[in-house]
């Protein structure tokens, strides 16, 4: 493909695309850490206060990734609860405006949740995408999730009893016909929003979770049944009830 020189925005779209092969098998190999992040050389440290305690670092003491969940029933409630805290409406503003539960470049909220649900309360297995402003549910399909999944997530094994696997899918447009390349990485950070909110609800719900950044593209998008090109899955989320 020949773009023109300042064609910066398809540029960003084609870095979205190409960089999808996961090549460095190595990765597997290395340990985690937690190395300091910089040198401070000759500079002086400034010790600080240690952190007040509140019900907001009770969360993030009891959030961890799950790599183990039990099959138990979910409440439909509770998959509503979880779902508005990672991006619902918040309140009515003025001028009719409407105040979410993270941050939006323009308040334009590129990002859509889809859902493969399993062992929901009322709903019948299958793929839903989350209706934020109506607080509700669109049905795509009801066909069996486990096989189709295992295909698309490095991690599957690890979450076969998860109840709703969410997959954070990005219009690419809604963002980049106003920031232009840049909005590719508007679109990043607000699936990082979305995630650290959805993760702090679920434990507040009783749930853990486990974030996905290892999936097939490809296969991911025919899935959902996304054009690749318009939109596409940048982040998965795992919740339901740790074994």
């Amino acid at each position: 493909m020949t773009l023109p020189i300042d064609d910066t925005t398809t540029l960003s779209l084609l870095y979205h695309l190409n960089s999808e092969p996961w090549l460095n098998d190595a990765a597997y190999e290395l340990e985690a850490g937690h190395a300091p992040l910089l040198d401070p050389g000759e500079r002086p440290l400034v010790p600080l206060p240690a952190a007040s305690d509140s019900a907001l670092v009770a969360l993030q003491r009891g959030r961890r990734s799950c790599r183990e969940f039990r099959a138990a029933e979910l409440p439909l409630a509770t998959l509503a609860s979880l779902l508005a805290g990672g991006q619902g409406v918040l309140e009515h503003t003025e001028h009719d405006s409407l105040r979410r539960a993270t941050p939006s470049a323009g308040g334009l909220f590129p990002l859509e949740a889809h859902l493969f649900v399993h062992d929901v309360t009322g709903l019948a297995e299958g793929l839903y995408r989350y209706d934020a402003l109506g607080h509700a549910l669109l049905e795509l399909d009801h066909e069996p999730v486990p096989p189709r999944l295992a295909d698309a997530l490095f991690a599957y094994p690890l979450i076969t009893d998860a109840n709703v696997v969410v997959v954070l899918v990005a219009r690419f447009a809604r963002t980049q016909d106003k920031y232009g390349p840049r909005g590719y990485r508007y679109l990043l950070l607000e699936a990082g929003h979305y995630a650290q909110n959805l993760c702090l609800r679920a434990f507040e719900l009783g749930l853990q979770t486990l974030c996905i950044g290892g999936f097939a593209d490809g296969r991911l998008n025919a899935l959902l049944r996304v054009e690749p090109t318009v939109a596409g899955a940048v982040y998965v989320i795992a919740a339901g009830y740790e074994a």
